[in-house]
C-alpha cells in the first residue's frame, strides 16, 4: 500500500471539494457529475499510453457505466440521484483497487489505485452527507 498516495489523494479531495464550495459549484449541481465524468478517462489515456488497444476497448466499456451514473446524476437533480453520484464515486474507487482482477492496463501507473481511490471515497462520503444534510427540495431543480 502506498500511503503517499492515499495521503495526497485525500489532500486533493479535500482541495476539489473547498474549491467547488468556494466557487459555488456545489450549488451548481453539475460540477460533482461532470468530475465523475472525467474519471474513465484517464484510464482510457493510460491504454492510449500502453498502446493497448484491447486495454482501452476494455477501459472505454467499464467507462460507459460511470459516464451513464454522471449523466444521470446531471440531468435529473434528485436526492436519489445523489445518492447514486456518491455511490458512482465510491464505486469507481472500488474499480480502481479491483482494476487488475478484471483485466490489466499496463499504462496505469502502480500508485494510481490508491491515489485515485482515496480521491474517489472521500468525495462520494461528502456527496452522500450532502445528500442526507440538505433539505429535500433543495436537492431538487
Amino acid at each position: 500500500m502506498n500511503i503517499y498516495a492515499l495521503a495526497t489523494g485525500a489532500v486533493i479531495a479535500v482541495v476539489v471539494v473547498l474549491l467547488f464550495k468556494v466557487r459555488g459549484l456545489e450549488e451548481a449541481k453539475w460540477a460533482y457529475p461532470v468530475l465523475l465524468a472525467t474519471f474513465p478517462v484517464n484510464y482510457w489515456v493510460f491504454a492510449i499510453y500502453a498502446s493497448d488497444s484491447a486495454a482501452l476497448l476494455k477501459e472505454f466499456l467499464v467507462g460507459l457505466a460511470f459516464l451513464a451514473v454522471a449523466y444521470t446524476a446531471y440531468k435529473f437533480k434528485s436526492f436519489v440521484t445523489l445518492l447514486l453520484l456518491a455511490v458512482g464515486y465510491v464505486m469507481h474507487a472500488a474499480y480502481d483497487v479491483c482494476h487488475n482482477l478484471f483485466f490489466v492496463n499496463a499504462g496505469v501507473p502502480t500508485w494510481w489505485p490508491e491515489f485515485c481511490g482515496s480521491v474517489d471515497v472521500l468525495i462520494g462520503a461528502y456527496i452522500a452527507y450532502l445528500a442526507f444534510s440538505s433539505p429535500r427540495k433543495s436537492v431538487v431543480n
